[in-house]
């Protein structure tokens, strides 16, 4: 650049991204590939696909979350898209101050679910599907390591990155940030697929949503869904 020439001007990857036709396509994908590695891999492994075993279905859904994996991070590492999303640092708020509003938010969502579970619906476990899956798996050291695994790494990731980092940020283009938080939340919870615990899994999605919005930290975010995860893992499965 020459003396007297106007700087050039540095265009921050959220003025831009995330796209919301994108962040679709990806939510499709991840869902179709969810469909194709659990057939592929029941049909490998069992041969009739009309009665799979739930560790066919978990390992159908690791390997499904790893192929997506894959195919975001060819698309994140391009134009600071991963920094953009906060997927490098704890945010813009003191990490103290981070921890103590997620424990708030998450005792929130909590306190709304049990009230929900007992007084709303009572009687009707929540997610009973997969807990029933879980329920049927086998307890060997590789089937327990391959369903942390699924449970407590690759759904917290890649479930973060679908629905706060590319969707809550892409609605917030068009929509103030509630209602970003709100819609993108329905959409998680409507992808469970459990109408009944709709409700249920929006809070903890609108608890998610806030902190995002806070932080701007995903990666924040992630190990809070992982913490969640691991611990209702642990009190549906282990504890009686």
């Amino acid at each position: 650049m020459q003396l007297g020439e106007p700087a050039p001007t540095i265009i921050s990857a959220r003025s831009f991204y995330p796209g919301l036709i994108p962040t679709i396509g990806f939510i499709i994908t991840y869902f179709a590939l969810q469909g194709v590695c659990t057939a592929i891999i029941i049909a490998a492994t069992q041969g009739d696909v009309t009665t799979p075993a739930p560790m066919s279905v978990i390992s159908g859904l690791v390997a499904s979350a790893v192929v997506q994996l894959m195919l975001m991070w060819l698309y994140l590492r391009k134009d600071g898209r991963a920094e953009a999303l906060g997927l490098y640092d704890f945010g813009r708020i003191a990490l103290p101050k981070a921890t103590g509003l997620a424990i708030l938010l998450v005792i929130a969502a909590m306190a709304f679910n049990f009230v929900y579970a007992t007084y709303v619906i009572p009687g009707v476990g929540m997610q009973d599907d997969m807990a029933k899956i879980l329920a049927g798996i086998t307890r060997t050291p590789l089937n327990m390591a391959v369903m942390f695994f699924a449970i407590m790494i690759v759904a917290p990731v890649v479930e973060e990155l679908l629905f706060r980092g590319l969707l809550q940020n892409a609605l917030a283009k068009y929509v103030p940030v509630w209602g970003a938080i709100l819609l993108s939340s329905f959409l998680f919870a409507l992808v469970h697929l459990q109408l009944y615990a709709i409700p249920a899994l929006m809070s903890l999605s609108i608890a998610f949503g806030y902190l995002y919005h806070r932080t701007g930290s995903l990666r924040t975010n992630i190990i809070l869904h992982m913490a969640n995860n691991v611990f209702a893992l642990v009190m549906t499965q282990f504890v009686n």
